[in-house]
């Protein structure tokens, strides 16, 4: 891993992601929005969903790595955005994958959904080798990303790899970003503000520094193995998780409204993580509490609460 082009430079994951790259790669940012404070390498904008340079700009910056992090939607109620998300992430990946094999590059790790791609859980945690079974059409064209980076990886000896994300969280301080339910959440809670649930659903909550870890380790990792569940192993309700952020935070939630589950949401997610520690010699190192603790102080530190 040498040079790097990090797709989605300027959202919350690829944002930490490039902290830690810096150290280890020369790195290149892609993304629709320029960065709201200065970088200190090179950065491409562009939208791309109807980018047509990607070979030219593999080629110039002889890039041999890709982090691929982009999404123009997230899950939705029905087949809202299905022809969306064909058009503007499904389309754009064969397109990205056509330039790596014109241009040479050879690696590239895609961020997918351990939260979506597999379904409603069988009563275990979902293992890489589960069949996927997604129940709206994100999880779905994730998984056919996933089968196109699967083609072309057999077909034209790319190592392309796939990160099946649980659900991240965590603050992106220099942004005033947030990113999960659980620092929306605090927000609510500080704001005395009354939240919205929908189900009582059941989740794998992970902090984003063992995200940028794991993903780090997929950027250098030569053995066979290609999908990955990136989540601490350890589910949580979210009844417990409105408890734990009260007891942190102490104070109560002034209203919580309670909704049906929606038709998109899963009631319970939980993912097998055992080869991933294997095959990576990595395991996530935050507790739940430990970071939302974290999170709560970075929080009350740069005043976003």
């Amino acid at each position: 891993m040498k040079n790097v082009l990090v797709l989605g430079a300027n959202g919350f994951i690829g944002r930490h992601l490039i902290n830690n790259l810096m150290l280890k790669a020369n790195v290149v940012g892609y993304d629709r929005m320029l960065p709201n404070n200065h970088v200190t390498y090179p950065f491409i904008q562009g939208d791309f969903s109807v980018e047509e340079k990607f070979e030219e700009l593999l080629s110039s910056f002889q890039i041999d790595t890709i982090y691929h992090l982009i999404s123009s939607t997230v899950p939705c109620v029905g087949t809202t955005h299905a022809a969306l998300e064909i058009e503007e992430n499904v389309m754009p990946t064969v397109k990205l994958l056509e330039a790596m094999k014109n241009a040479g590059t050879k690696r590239i790790v895609f961020s997918s959904s351990g939260g979506t791609v597999y379904g409603e859980l069988r009563g275990y945690p979902h293992k890489t080798t589960d069949p996927v079974k997604p129940i709206c059409s994100y999880g779905l064209q994730k998984v056919i990303i996933e089968q196109y980076l699967d083609l072309y990886g057999q077909l034209y000896d790319m190592r392309c790899i796939v990160a099946r994300i649980s659900n991240p969280y965590g603050v992106l301080s220099l942004q005033n970003r947030k990113q999960g339910v659980i620092p929306i959440l605090l927000s609510k809670l500080f704001l005395r503000e009354s939240i919205t649930i929908y189900g009582e659903t059941v989740r794998d909550y992970i902090h984003i520094s063992d995200v940028v870890e794991s993903l780090t380790l997929l950027g250098k990792y030569e053995k066979e193995k290609r999908i990955f569940n990136i989540a601490t192993g350890t589910s949580t309700s979210l009844q417990a998780l409105l408890q734990m952020l009260e007891a942190i935070a102490e104070c109560k939630f002034v209203e919580i409204v309670r909704q049906d589950i929606r038709d998109c949401d899963v009631w319970e997610n939980a993912l097998d993580i055992s080869d991933t520690i294997r095959e990576l010699n990595w395991c996530p190192k935050v507790a739940l509490e430990e970071g939302i603790k974290h999170t709560f102080f970075e929080m009350k530190k740069h005043n976003f609460i």
